[in-house]
C-alpha cells in the first residue's frame, strides 16, 4: 500500500485525513491505553508494607553492679587434716586364763558402768577347788583345836599304866637277868673243875645275854613311856602348837587364791565407756595376750592433726578449733587444743596436735576430719566474691571500673575466704578500688559500662 504524504497540509487538517491503517493503529493503541487504564483502576490484593527497623539510640554500655575494695578485719586460718582416736583406750583382759566363755553380755557399742558384769567364763575348777582348800581349812582347825584343849586324863592315866607295867617288867628283868649272872659263875667253876662241857656253860652264857637284853629292853621302853606321860601331863609343845597354826593359814590362803581365780570368771568393767570392739566369741577359751573387749573410756575422743612446724609458735593450749568434714556436712564442732606434742617429725617436717572433742557427738575411731584453728586478726583488703572470675590457670581476675566508665581486668591473689561471702585480696588491688560484682563475666578490657 502506498503510503501517502500529508506534510503539507496543516496540522488542523491531517488527522481527518488519516488512513485506515492508521486509524487502525491508532484505535489498537488507544484500546492498549484504556485496558491498562482500566487495569490501574480495578483494585489489586496489596502486600504487607515492609516495617521499618526502630531506630535504637546509640549504646552507652552494659550494666552492671560495682562494690568498693574495702579493709575488714580477716582472721587467719590454720587448716589441717587428721583422724579421730580414743583419749583413752582400755583392753579388758581375762584375769584366769585357759577357762571357757559361756556367757557375753554386751557388744560394740553399749555403754557401760564401772563394776558392770561383760562376761561370765567356766567356773566348774575353781568351785572344786574352793570345797577343797574348805575341807583343809576345817580339819587344821580340829587340829589346833585338839591341840589347845590339851590331853585328856584317860590318856595321862593311861601312860602312867604303862610306865607302871614297864618297871615291872624291868624289875624282872632285872631279877632274871641277876640269876642268869649266878648261874654262869657256877657253871664257870663247875666247868673248870670239869664237872660239865663247855657246850652247856655256853647256853648258860647265851640264857644270861638274853636276860639282859630283855632288861635293856624294858629300861628303852620306860624311858619312851615316861617321855610320852611327861609330854601328856605338859601338853603339846609350842612348835608343834605353831605348826598346826601355820598350817591353818597355809589353808586359808589357798582358799582366798582359790576365791580370787572364781572372782576373776566373771569379767566386770574397771570403767565407765563404751565398747568399741568385742572379740570375746561363745566357747572361747581365754588368753592372757587377746583383750575380750576394748572400751572408750568416758566415751572420750580427741582428733590428732598434723600441722607444719612453722606454725607451732602461733598455736597454744585450749586454742579454740573448729572441726568439719568435706564429705559430710552434718559435722560441724567446736574442740580446742589438748596437747601439742613435744617432737617433730624428721621426714615431713610436721607435728602433732591433740585437740579434744564434744563427748555427746556421734564420731567414732578412725574418722578422718579437718579442723580450722584462727591463728591471726589482721586488717586486710576485702571483696565480694562474686567479684572473683576464676581462670583456667588456677588464677583469679576481676574487673575494675575506671573513671571513663570504661573496665579494665586486673589479675589478683586471694586469701581467706570469710563467712559473709567476702574474699581476702593480697595483691592486685587497692582500698577504695571499684570492683564489677554483677555482670563481670560479659566484659572485656576497655568495654563501656553503666554502674549501679
Amino acid at each position: 500500500m502506498k503510503v501517502q504524504n500529508f506534510e503539507h497540509l496543516t496540522p488542523e487538517k491531517k488527522i481527518p485525513r488519516l488512513s485506515v491503517v492508521q486509524g487502525l493503529l491508532m484505535g489498537m493503541g488507544f484500546g492498549a491505553l484504556l485496558a491498562l487504564g482500566a487495569t490501574r483502576l480495578i483494585p489489586q490484593p496489596q502486600k504487607a508494607a515492609p516495617v521499618p527497623a526502630k531506630i535504637q539510640p546509640a549504646a552507652k554500655g552494659l550494666a552492671v553492679t560495682t562494690a568498693r575494695v574495702q579493709l575488714t578485719p580477716v582472721n587467719q586460718t590454720l587448716k589441717a587434716t587428721g583422724t579421730v582416736t580414743a583419749v583413752e583406750m582400755i583392753p579388758i583382759l581375762s584375769q584366769s586364763t585357759g577357762l571357757q566363755i559361756e556367757q557375753i553380755l554386751v557388744d560394740e557399742g553399749d555403754y557401760v558402768q564401772v563394776g558392770q558384769l561383760l562376761a561370765r567364763l567356766d567356773d566348774s575348777i575353781p568351785q572344786a577347788q574352793k570345797a577343797q582348800e574348805i575341807a583343809s581349812i576345817a580339819e587344821s582347825q580340829a587340829k589346833l583345836a585338839e591341840l589347845n584343849a590339851g590331853s585328856r586324863r584317860e590318856e595321862i592315866q593311861r601312860a602312867k599304866e604303862t610306865v607302871n607295867r614297864i618297871q615291872a617288867e624291868i624289875q624282872q628283868a632285872q631279877s632274871d637277868w641277876d640269876l642268869a649272872k649266878k648261874r654262869v659263875e657256877r657253871n664257870q667253876t663247875l666247868q673248870i673243875e670239869g664237872a660239865i662241857a663247855q657246850d652247856r656253860l655256853d647256853e648258860v652264857l647265851n640264857e644270861e645275854r638274853s636276860k639282859k637284853a630283855l632288861l635293856q629292853q624294858a629300861q628303852a621302853r620306860i624311858r619312851e613311856a615316861q617321855a610320852q606321860l611327861a609330854q601328856l601331863e605338859a601338853g603339846p609343845r609350842l612348835e608343834v602348837k605353831a605348826q598346826a597354826i601355820a598350817q591353818l593359814a597355809a589353808a586359808k590362803s589357798r582358799l582366798q587364791l582359790v576365791e580370787a581365780q572364781l572372782k576373776n570368771t566373771r569379767v566386770i568393767s574397771p570403767v565407765r565407756g563404751k565398747i568399741v570392739k568385742r572379740n570375746a566369741k561363745l566357747g572361747d577359751i581365754t588368753s592372757s595376750q587377746t583383750p575380750l573387749f576394748e572400751i572408750i573410756e568416758d566415751n572420750r575422743l580427741e582428733l590428732q592433726l598434723k600441722v607444719p612446724e612453722n606454725q607451732l609458735k602461733t598455736l597454744r593450749i585450749g586454742q579454740s578449733v573448729t572441726i568439719y568434714s568435706d564429705s559430710d556436712n552434718r559435722i560441724q564442732l567446736e574442740g580446742e587444743i589438748r596437747e601439742i606434742y613435744p617432737t617433730v617429725d624428721a621426714n615431713s617436717r610436721q607435728a602433732l596436735i591433740k585437740v579434744s572433742l564434744p563427748g555427746d557427738t556421734s564420731l567414732k575411731p578412725g574418722m578422718f576430719l579437718e579442723g580450722a584453728i584462727i591463728t591471726k586478726t589482721a586488717t586486710s583488703k576485702t571483696i565480694p566474691m562474686e567479684a572473683v572470675l576464676p581462670q583456667a590457670d588456677g588464677t583469679s581476675l576481676v574487673y575494675v571500673l575506671q573513671a571513663d566508665n570504661t573496665v579494665r581486668s586486673q589479675r589478683v591473689k586471694i586469701g581467706e575466704i570469710m563467712a559473709d561471702r567476702r574474699v581476702e585480696i593480697l595483691e592486685g588491688l587497692n582500698p577504695g578500688d571499684q570492683v564489677i560484682v554483677k555482670g563481670g563475666a560479659y566484659l572485656k578490657d576497655g568495654d563501656a559500662v553503666l554502674a549501679k
